[in-house]
């Protein structure tokens, strides 16, 4: 048995497709993901988040390594997607007018 396409696919539209907006709002987000990756391994290799648990145990505060590490990631990540995105805006701006002349 063959499976025969729907009309829908046959006329060379995807359902599936994103449109522009949705595939920027991806890109921006696995490049900031990328780069909130980079950026955590590069901090967490100077710095220990030992000293910051250790000040918060006393608060009560229950807070592990592992807490600090995510909360340092999403922190970059967040940074890396507000940096993505407003160079994504700015490239996807329409170029001024030539001044008349």
């Amino acid at each position: 048995m063959s499976h025969k396409l729907s009309p829908e696919t046959d006329s060379g539209t995807q359902q599936g497709e994103l449109g522009l907006r949705g595939r920027l709002v991806f890109t921006v987000a696995w490049c900031s993901f990328l780069a909130a990756s980079v950026a955590t391994l590069v901090f967490f290799a100077f710095v220990d988040p030992a000293p910051i648990v250790a000040v918060l145990r006393p608060t009560d505060t229950l807070i592990s390594r592992t807490a600090l590490y995510s909360f340092g990631f999403f922190f970059f990540w967040l940074v890396s997607a507000v940096s993505a995105g407003l160079t994504a805006s700015l490239l996807c701006t329409p170029p001024a007018p030539a001044p008349r002349r």
